[in-house]
């Protein structure tokens, strides 16, 4: 008996197992349901708005019964194949000019939405972008938008509106801006936004853009490269108390002089990249609360006209990996500046460069204690004395520049 049980309990194991392989390969041979007819009717209107397109990105946005199912549009996402719902769009740099549909609003799943490198009127940004409630990125750098927003996008995680292609083009020279926005009243109602970039959005009329900022509580990476800013006045505790919530930092080009350092050296001890690079800082010197910033990875601020040495708080920084203080007014022995970094960040730093500071005197100390070095950029300063012959072992090095000041070789 128990071997016929036995038998009947595999027998009806095969059928099961037999049912489920036939039932996915139904499901696997059956066609797919394809974008919504909801979905497709709004990206063809989005299409007629829409005029040269260089690219041919929208040729395979067609009414033909080939091309129907608008999830395999180019560059048309869908959750799946068997909802159809349009979740990304991403039009990056097509040529395309024109207006945007309205009709876009009934993209109600979409989370992904990419327009950048584009030229599309120099019209104000649409406000019935508001209604996509499931928007989590938005990209419309480089679209020719005027920057002004009347929306209230709570769920937004990523907003970059900025004109990020000149970026290379302008690394030494005044930045052009081409958006000029006279205020960022907008921006408080981007409560989620984790990641907002403006580069050289023209924000000089923007007196309270610090306020504004400070207004979003979950926000982690803020680029304000080449805005123009002005100072902030820091007269208020809440912008003191502000949110710690940022882990990057870039106020790189712009008319910044040392007020902002308060509002860092406050509660932003999270910080791992900072760059305020090609600001005022004259008779400044670098404050000793940057050592309270414990998570700090990269330091930037060249070309701002900084006064005086590094402060002993340095010697906290015990991550730091990556350090630019060129072109600065700093002064003082090297030997001075390399003990304090030694304290800490000794197994960390591979990037130094102190160049063109020309008050900077002394010889060249032994440096094979800084384990991780691998670029020593010392040029341009006023060290004298002979190079040791423990730079030749550091198997790491793989750049220097000593030139410009009094060495001597080997």
């Amino acid at each position: 008996m128990t071997v016929v049980a036995n038998m009947v309990e595999a027998r009806c194991c095969f059928k099961l197992l037999y049912a489920i392989v036939v039932a996915l390969l139904l499901h696997m041979n059956s066609p797919c349901i394809g974008c919504s007819e909801r979905d497709r009717q709004a990206l063809l209107a989005l299409k007629q708005g829409l005029v040269g397109d260089d690219g041919d990105r929208l040729l395979s946005w067609g009414r033909e019964a080939q091309n129907k199912n608008c999830c395999q549009w180019e560059g048309v996402y869908c959750s799946s194949s068997q909802t159809g719902h349009v979740v990304k769009l991403d039009l990056e740099d097509q040529s395309l000019q024109g207006k945007i549909s309205p009709e876009l609003v009934k993209l109600q799943h979409l989370e992904y939405l990419s327009l950048r490198f584009n030229n599309l009127s120099r019209s104000q940004i649409p406000d019935f972008i508001g209604s996509l409630s499931n928007l989590r990125h938005l990209d419309l750098s480089s679209a020719n938008f005027e920057v002004k927003f009347q929306t209230n996008l709570e769920t937004l995680h990523t907003c970059n509106i900025s004109i990020s292609a000149l970026k290379d083009i302008l690394l030494y020279a005044s930045p052009v801006n081409s958006i000029h926005a006279k205020n960022l009243n907008w921006l408080p109602n981007l409560s989620g936004l984790k990641h907002l970039d403006l580069s050289y959005t023209n924000l000089s009329d923007v007196v309270g853009w610090l306020e504004a900022v400070n207004m979003l509580p979950k926000l982690r990476k803020l680029i304000l490269d080449g805005c123009s800013l002005p100072p902030p006045i820091i007269f208020s505790v809440s912008i003191m108390n502000s949110s710690n919530s940022l882990v990057h930092v870039d106020l790189s080009r712009n008319n910044l002089n040392s007020s902002i350092f308060q509002w860092l050296s406050g509660t932003h001890t999270n910080l791992v990249y900072l760059d305020l690079s090609i600001n005022y800082f004259r008779g400044s010197s670098i404050p000793a609360a940057f050592g309270n910033m414990s998570s700090l990875e990269y330091l930037i601020i060249y070309g701002s006209e900084l006064e005086g040495g590094f402060p002993n708080s340095f010697a906290k920084l015990c991550r730091l990996r990556h350090l630019e203080l060129y072109r600065n007014s700093l002064s003082g022995q090297l030997t001075n500046f390399v003990e304090i970094l030694s304290e800490c960040a000794q197994n960390t730093l591979e990037y130094l460069h102190i160049s063109d500071n020309k008050d900077i005197v002394g010889s060249l100390p032994d440096l094979t204690n800084f384990l991780s070095l691998k670029h020593l950029f010392l040029g341009g300063n006023n060290l004298s004395g002979r190079i040791p012959k423990s730079i030749g072992q550091m198997s790491k090095l793989e750049t220097i520049d000593f030139g410009r000041n009094s060495l001597e070789g080997f």
